[in-house]
């Protein structure tokens, strides 16, 4: 029976077993961004005896009561928490806005590799102490609709030292309620707002009318991007929520990663394409 077909209620621990035992991994991570899929899946892993800590990457583009979030949470359930910034890692985001303007969805692969993949890597390489070593790295990545759409997702995907494990990879948006209630995690309250965890907005799959939705419930938030937007319109490049002109469209193949797999899918539920290829509307 394929490996995604196994139930494996409430602890989650059949995938991570089946994991451990292929690739003998020397640290497993709970992927916490703050959104109820991160938050369910890290709270399974948590009580696997592999598990090391919880890791959420602060993208510099986020809302703040998110990052307040994660770490609440963490204390609340006690967990060790690995903290890591893009901007550690050289990647500020009004420098890379600047460079190549708003991303729209063909660089969304690119902003993936520079705000959260750079140190994603700064965890793997700082818990590695031998070439060989395997780290698990747990995500609530589920199969729907958007993964399908993004490249299929496998419940367990080594990509050199680090082995996925989508621990919900079967489950739908009513388990997860289910299992928040069950177990008495609490809720982000960005997250209901917003519909998204808000970890990052850089913008590329942003939908018409999202800033003015963040800035109903978070001004400060949204007043940096409209400040960063006012630059690039004064330029004569186009806005957050638009798309670049066909012409200056990414070419790059970087493709997003499993720690963007909600961004699709909040855009597929939500968004709508905008009325011009790069206007400022």
């Amino acid at each position: 029976m394929p490996i995604g077909q196994f139930v494996d209620w409430p602890n989650g621990h059949l995938l991570l077993d089946i994991a451990a035992h292929l690739f003998q991994p020397v640290a497993m991570f709970g992927l916490f961004s703050g959104g109820h899929d991160s938050l369910c899946s890290t709270h399974r892993a948590s009580s696997h005896p592999l598990f090391t800590a919880a890791a959420h990457i602060d993208t510099g583009i986020g809302i703040p009561e998110t990052r307040r979030f994660v770490r609440d949470t963490c204390n609340l359930n006690g967990w060790d928490l690995k903290y890591y910034k893009a901007v550690d890692q050289g990647q500020r985001y009004e420098d890379i806005v600047k460079k190549y303007g708003f991303p729209g969805p063909g660089r969304h692969g690119t902003m993936y590799i520079r705000l959260k993949e750079r140190a994603l890597r700064a965890l793997i390489r700082e818990h590695k102490t031998k070439r060989s070593d395997k780290i698990i790295l747990v995500s609530g990545c589920r199969s729907n609709e958007s993964e399908r759409r993004m490249g299929h997702v496998e419940p367990i995907q080594r990509e050199g030292a680090i082995v996925w494990v989508n621990i919900n990879h079967n489950w739908t948006s009513s388990d997860n309620d289910k299992y928040m209630s069950e177990q008495g995690l609490p809720r982000n309250p960005v997250k209901d707002k917003l519909c998204m965890s808000g970890e990052c907005l850089c913008g590329a799959y942003a939908k018409k009318n999202e800033l003015a939705e963040i800035k109903f419930h978070y001004p400060e938030v949204a007043e940096r991007i409209e400040r960063i937007q006012a630059d690039e319109i004064a330029k004569g490049r186009w806005n957050w929520e638009g798309r670049p002109p066909k012409g200056k469209r990414s070419k790059s193949k970087a493709v997003a990663g499993i720690l963007c797999h909600s961004c699709k899918a909040h855009y597929d539920m939500f968004g709508d394409e905008p009325e011009s290829e790069g206007g400022h509307e």
